[in-house]
């Protein structure tokens, strides 16, 4: 069996044993161990959620010393991301869900791929998070920005970021360093979406 199978092998073997025993943290720890060596982003950061999700609040040190070992496998915003919700627990319904995930779950009631090909649902988030840093409350502000970039990260929505940031240049509004961060780590996933389907069709058929 080669080591990919293998690693696949291993993480649904911990996915089992975090579903028998959800509060579980050593089970939790080795399925985020697990999905290191699956060679992708999407399978660390969906376990690292269902532990930030399912062990007690208390849990603090575990919950720190897991994002620890994900942070070399995660984009620096989304690290940052978890981190907020480090010294709590992470609601079960968050942005930071993914595909891989058991007990997270994402934050609308419509899977991320529906999300991603409506351009309407991508403009009208474009337009509320300019509308709020242009005339809302300042702390409003700053939860309707956090959302909107979790959600175009969880989402890959390139759409509802690219008109939201041009907006906001036409507006000569300074973003934050956390723009730079989701506009490259966008970026980034799409060339690593593009080799993906290069590297698919070059595959011989069944």
């Amino acid at each position: 069996m080669d080591a990919h199978l293998q690693a696949r092998r291993a993480f649904r073997e911990r996915t089992c044993a975090v579903a028998r025993a959800p509060h579980d943290g050593a089970a939790h720890l080795a399925r985020v161990q697990a999905a290191m060596h699956l060679g992708d982003m999407e399978p660390v950061q969906g376990a690292l959620a269902d532990l930030f999700v399912a062990l007690p609040r208390t849990e603090t040190a575990l919950r720190q010393a897991a994002l620890h070992l994900a942070t070399p496998r995660l984009h620096t915003y989304v690290a940052e991301a978890f981190a907020r919700h480090a010294n709590g627990t992470l609601p079960a319904i968050t942005p930071l869900a993914t595909r891989w995930s058991v007990f997270a779950q994402p934050s609308a009631n419509v899977p991320a791929r529906v999300r991603r090909a409506s351009p309407d649902h991508s403009r009208r988030l474009a337009r509320q998070v300019v509308e709020a840093l242009l005339e809302g409350d300042p702390l409003q502000a700053s939860r309707i920005e956090h959302d909107f970039l979790d959600h175009c990260v969880s989402c890959q929505d390139k759409l509802a970021f690219m008109l939201a940031s041009r907006d906001l240049r036409r507006h000569e509004i300074a973003v934050g360093d956390r723009w730079e961060q989701v506009a490259a780590w966008l970026e980034q996933h799409a060339a690593d979406g593009v080799r993906t389907n290069a590297s698919t069709l070059r595959q011989p058929s069944p």
